[in-house]
């Protein structure tokens, strides 16, 4: 299925419209994520939150975006690879939706991870303070998906990687 404007999610799409006048400058890796995306058609990605069970209007974002390729990926790696997914989204290549989960993905690496569990203790400390908010950790299971705009980056580069012969 097509995740965009059309897709019944009910999430705002940016209208691409615009997208042609100025050309979006992307890197190698940008567009090698992009190809790759682009083949697997959605990615997995996480935001890890603070919820607090006697404020329930309390939601604090710890670490977002999440993109794990292994449950052993530390802190370091993690960040960049969130800077890295920020930037996407904000050239409007992608979108990372955190309350769409992929369908028959059951999300272990993230479940599992040593970075998950750090945050799950650092939020049970944290909760055994006094007046500190905050006591729930929350595992935010989402997906990654490109844009219309990706997609035209990612099929151009496609095509001069695989150079298809007929």
């Amino acid at each position: 299925m097509l995740h965009d404007e059309h897709c019944g999610c009910n999430h705002e799409y940016p209208r691409q419209t615009d997208a042609h006048a100025v050309p979006v400058e992307v890197t190698e890796n940008q567009k090698d994520f992009l190809h790759q995306l682009s083949h697997n058609h959605y990615l997995p990605v996480a935001r890890f939150t603070i919820k607090d069970s006697r404020e329930e209007d309390f939601v604090s974002t710890a670490l977002a975006p999440v993109f794990l390729r292994s449950a052993t990926d530390d802190m370091k790696t993690v960040k960049e690879a969130g800077a890295f997914l920020q930037r996407l989204e904000d050239l409007g290549l992608v979108t990372l939706d955190y309350d769409i989960p992929l369908n028959g993905y059951g999300y272990e690496e993230y479940k599992e991870s040593a970075l998950y569990e750090y945050f799950c203790a650092t939020v049970a400390e944290g909760a055994s303070r006094p007046n500190f908010l905050g006591n729930t950790p929350v595992l935010e299971l989402g997906s990654i998906v490109l844009t219309e705009a990706g997609e035209q980056i990612a099929a151009a580069h496609c095509d001069q990687k695989h150079h298809h012969h007929g």
